[in-house]
């Protein structure tokens, strides 16, 4: 009896591991993915950062190891049987605890006691990439050079342009047999292209320390590194000056070997950057509390947006920039609304860091010149299943929200240099008098698999002297207005099992005629001549919408709007995520005042944009896994972004001028985990 007792126990602890490895197995993991298809249908439009306060159950459960219910005279007999090295459960517990008390972190205080709370679960995600591009022409060809010493056709052109792009005069000269001095007809020509790769690896970690509490981190690893950028050509001392050249690299085109990127030795700006911390605390019956500096985003991403993507072609790991916020935010939910309040840090002004005392903790140098904000949320975001379940018989489905900040700000030192006798720190403040009210609200509609998307927000209020860069600075009489607005609109149906889709994106943001320039590298707030209002509305810089205009030259979407229709075909489109297909875009922009652009016309750009892309089959989640894409971009440049003339008389030096059509190539190779 015991002994058959002893088999059974035997083969239900070799069945219940062996039900734990083959979910383990690709095969196991891929039916209990497919389980989870629905959930993620449902999830994979959301664009609210608002996270549930019930956290969905773990994929994979531990093997149970439960002994058999037995009589207490049996037990003794079976005991009786075991061989003598027999370890008890008390025994092996002692000692699976002395092997995790190994693993402590060492105390400080040497008198404290081990810890005896459970271990943290520590889990990671992100995502590792290398990008290639080829611009061409992103200057538009737009000449003489000395024009272009400001923003934002310049900042494209090659540094071996040469005065009137007349290309440079290297020692030994670019033709012929080398000679010294070099003549005149050996001058290099500029490059119209411009050729790099840039690599970035960024870490999302959170460390759950139990199912209420976690902490939140991410961390980017060379970030934006360009390939090739840090190669072992000089030695620096510990001051990061040059003293000359490597050991053994006696020139440049024989350097052996990548250093590692340090701020101000080899390259500007760090190794490892941290760009968020926060910690989340959750309350079933109150809420969530949110505090530290986080990722903000709403609704499509128009105006805050995390950098966080919404679809293969827009995915994390082609973004570029991110919007974070240093706050403390409590959420609250009822059914399938979310409240939220939050208090915001949003510019806290001249901060007192003193340089001489190396242990010095830096602190708020005054509270006049702080910039403080608040800010309001209520959503309503259908749960998940439910919507699925809504979308699966043909219903439709809708979300949307309304978020509200108010901004104050009384004095400013933004403008400051380093400053430290009194009478010079007294005169880097100006008056502000800023009060900003920023509404914003999404809406959402769902039906099978249409979306439609729709965010309107505005920037209102007053300001008092703008003038940017200027030191000290310069007070006005008068205070300016804030009239800014715009909007983001999407549209998106798949046809042929989701292999077929069509898009549509439309938007506007509001433009000044009292300023010229369209970028975000110009100033588009201050206004020698006008209304005193600032109009021209941006929106954020990772809300793309093409390839070369406003991603690139313009840097993002301001004072105009545009229409971009699209199309894509899946050759492949699995259940599993894996995809390999292609999309073609037209975006045609114009600017809303034609006084804001570089020749007087409204007519910006017309664009083609071609992807090729791919993902391997990773499950319904599809945040792991192999990606790879090419794209090919072409840009018609129109009336906007040419020469000024006006009745036909050209602006003097450009006489007889053109500008040219801008080209991209790019490749992109990612690994998300």
């Amino acid at each position: 009896m015991r002994r058959f007792l002893a088999i059974i126990g035997v083969v239900s602890l070799w069945a219940t591991v062996g039900a734990a490895q083959e979910e383990s197995t690709p095969a196991g993991a891929r039916r209990q993915a497919a389980t989870e298809e629905e959930t993620w249908e449902a999830e994979k439009d959301s664009t609210v950062e608002i996270e549930p306060a019930e956290e969905p159950p773990p994929r994979l459960r531990a093997p149970s190891l439960e002994g058999l219910d037995l009589p207490a005279e049996e037990l003794d007999a079976a005991e009786d049987d075991l061989p003598d090295d027999f370890e008890s459960e008390e025994e092996m517990a002692a000692e699976d605890a002395a092997l995790l008390g190994m693993a402590e972190p060492p105390a400080s205080d040497p008198t404290l006691a081990s810890w005896t709370n459970p271990r943290p679960v520590f889990s990671l995600s992100g995502y590792f990439r290398v990008r290639g591009s080829m611009n061409n022409n992103f200057h538009l060809s737009r000449q003489p050079l000395e024009r272009l010493t400001g923003e934002p056709f310049g900042r494209w052109i090659g540094i071996d342009a040469g005065e009137n792009n007349q290309g440079v005069l290297p020692a030994g000269g670019c033709s012929g047999p080398p000679s010294s001095p070099a003549t005149q007809d050996q001058r290099c020509a500029g490059s119209k292209s411009i050729r790099f790769a840039n690599m970035r690896l960024r870490l999302q970690p959170t460390l759950s320390l139990s199912d209420n509490i976690r902490l939140h981190m991410m961390v980017d690893v060379f970030d934006n590194l360009v390939l090739g950028s840090t190669p072992d050509v000089k030695s620096v001392n510990q001051f990061g000056q040059v003293t000359g050249r490597a050991p053994g690299v006696p020139v440049d085109s024989l350097t052996l070997t990548q250093p590692p990127p340090e701020s101000f030795r080899n390259t500007i700006g760090d190794n490892i950057r941290v760009r968020r911390a926060w910690g989340e605390v959750t309350n079933s019956t109150i809420g969530q509390l949110r505090f530290g500096r986080m990722g903000h985003q709403w609704g499509l991403g128009m105006l805050w947006n995390a950098g966080v993507g919404t679809n293969i072609l827009d995915t994390q790991l082609d973004s570029d920039f991110q919007t974070e916020i240093d706050r403390i935010q409590l959420i609250g939910k009822f059914k399938d609304i979310f409240f939220g309040v939050s208090w915001d840090f949003v510019n806290k002004g001249f901060t007192v860091d003193p340089l001489g005392d190396i242990q010095a903790i830096a602190r708020d140098g005054t509270r006049n010149d702080d910039t403080r904000q608040w800010s309001f949320l209520v959503a309503r975001r259908m749960d998940p299943l439910k919507q699925l379940k809504r979308l699966k018989k043909g219903k439709w489905v809708f979300n949307g929200g309304a978020y509200f900040i108010y901004r104050t700000q009384f004095l400013s030192t933004s403008t400051a240099p380093l400053l430290g006798t009194p009478e010079e720190i007294e005169s880097l403040f100006v008056r502000r008098d800023a009060k900003v009210y920023i509404p914003d609200g999404w809406f959402q509609v769902l039906w099978k698999d249409l979306r439609l998307e729709i965010e309107v927000g505005a920037i209102l209020g007053k300001i008092q002297n703008t003038a940017a860069g200027e030191f000290p600075p310069t007070a006005e009489d008068a205070p300016f207005k804030l009239r800014q607005w715009g909007i983001a609109f999407e549209g998106e149906y798949r046809f042929l099992n989701k292999k077929l889709g069509v898009f549509v994106k439309g938007g506007v943001a509001s433009g000044d005629p009292d300023v010229v320039g369209l970028s975000q590298y110009e100033d588009l707030a201050t206004q020698p001549v006008g209304s005193k209002n600032i109009s021209t509305f941006s929106f954020a810089a990772d809300y793309r919408i093409d390839l070369i205009l406003f991603r690139e030259i313009l840097g993002r979407v301001a004072g105009a709007y545009y229409f971009a229709p699209a199309i894509s075909y899946d050759l492949i489109h699995t259940d599993f995520g894996r995809v390999f297909g292609a999309k073609l875009d037209f975006i045609y922009s114009r600017a809303m005042f034609e006084q804001q652009t570089y020749s007087s016309q409204p007519n910006l750009g017309a664009e083609l944009d071609l992807s090729l892309y791919y993902r391997t089959e990773n499950g319904p989640s599809a945040t792991d896994g192999f990606y790879a894409a090419f794209q090919y971009a072409v840009l018609f440049p129109l009336n906007g972004l040419k020469y000024l003339g006006v009745d036909g008389i050209r602006e003097p030096g450009t006489e007889g001028l053109s500008v040219g059509n801008a080209q991209v190539w790019r490749l992109i190779l990612g690994i998300q985990f």
